[in-house]
């Protein structure tokens, strides 16, 4: 009985300074009560106090998150402090190595299912991509040899397109894809030392909605060399802290990453039609207003963006409004955006930092690769 509980307890805990853990004892037996219902009476008991403090804790967690979320927009931890790390879910034997999310439009193929089994085929997609990308091995005759430059190109196109086709049964037996359509892998050219290959995955048929994924393969690092800034676990645990922290237009959307095979799923950006890839500003403008209208057409940023960044986009002179490169201007752009945030990209240049587009099909920049980001150093007090 409880009564014969307290008794025990008192017993058992007479030494000075016990009474932490007759109180603990009390709560066990008592109940803690449901502290965000109306009710207060305790399940405790058939859970035990640190499951119940872990409940109790995810539930004001989720009230923050969804109910009172804007009552806590403003509570945030010192910068740096949340960065998700890759330790996370390389060490979470649950997880397999895997993590992030299928992109919304693929999701919402399957929104129609009970959650739980929303969860189970994803994570059978994640499985079945693995598999997919392992089979996109490149070939492995030595380089240059007669057999290589004869069967390269034979055996590539041949793994593709067995690759897209295992890929395309598994999505269209999770209800992902219809049976009209096929996804496709196609070969992109890329430059990197972290980066093995890269590849182009996209839907085919009638009406496609599913979008399109740039997947990144990473090189396996024979060192722990910059692993803090580059290659599969750090940068993998980067876009994903990117996609859940910073909410800016300006980067790109990192879905998932498997660091057990090495890769990682991003958008994949499109250029608009009549747009370029390569930012050109005239020498001089006859206003700023000019400027600025060309500014957005062709880069999506807006001019007050900058100033209220701190950033001077250039000058007047006797010929008219000159403007400061694009490299200072876009790129200082992205740096202030991710200051705020107490990162800073070690290797930021127009490669990884691209036009893409918006909803609407207007060209946007785009910050895709963020191999070489890294937290700002605190400021030492020593002296």
């Amino acid at each position: 009985t409880e009564s014969r509980r307290r008794l025990q307890a008192i017993e058992n805990f007479s030494d000075l300074g016990s009474g932490i853990h007759i109180a603990m004892q009390d709560l066990d037996i008592r109940g803690a009560g449901n502290l965000l219902g109306a009710e207060q009476s305790g399940f405790i008991a058939d859970l035990g106090y640190e499951t119940y403090q872990k409940i109790l804790a995810e539930a004001v967690t989720e009230l923050k998150n969804d109910e009172f979320e804007s009552l806590y927009a403003d509570e945030q931890k010192p910068a740096g402090e949340e960065v998700i790390s890759g330790e996370e879910f390389v060490k979470d034997p649950a997880s397999d190595w895997i993590a992030g999310n299928l992109p919304k439009s693929w999701l919402a193929k399957i929104n129609h299912l009970p959650k739980k089994e929303q969860k189970e085929i994803q994570e059978k997609v994640f499985l079945v991509f693995r598999s997919a990308i392992k089979h996109l091995k490149p070939y492995c005759a030595p380089k240059y040899s007669k057999e290589y430059n004869q069967h390269k190109a034979e055996l590539e196109n041949r793994r593709l397109k067995e690759a897209s086709i295992f890929l395309t049964k598994g999505l269209r037996k999770f209800g992902i894809l219809p049976e009209t359509n096929t996804v496709n892998f196609k070969i992109l050219k890329v430059n990197g030392s972290y980066t093995k290959r890269a590849y182009l995955l996209r839907e085919k048929g009638k009406n496609p909605t599913l979008e399109k994924l740039f997947i990144k393969k990473f090189t396996k690092l024979k060192t722990d060399y910059f692993a803090d800034f580059n290659g599969q676990f750090s940068e993998i645990a980067h876009g994903l802290y990117l996609n859940k922290k910073i909410k800016s237009k300006y980067m790109g959307k990192f879905y998932w990453g498997d660091t057990k095979t090495g890769y990682m799923a991003e958008e994949y950006q499109t250029l608009p039609q009549h747009a370029s890839y390569i930012v050109k500003f005239k020498p001089y403008y006859d206003t700023i207003r000019s400027f600025a209208k060309d500014l957005l057409d062709k880069t999506g940023i807006y001019i007050n963006e900058l100033t209220r960044y701190g950033i001077v986009p250039g000058k007047k002179t006797s010929k008219g409004f000159k403007p400061y490169s694009k490299e200072h201007i876009i790129t200082g752009l992205l740096q202030a955006i991710l200051k705020k945030h107490g990162l800073y990209h070690n290797d930021l240049h127009n490669l990884n930092a691209i036009i893409g587009s918006t909803d609407d099909h207007k060209p946007i920049v785009k910050l895709v690769d963020i191999g070489g980001l890294s937290e700002i150093s605190k400021p030492s007090n020593t002296i």
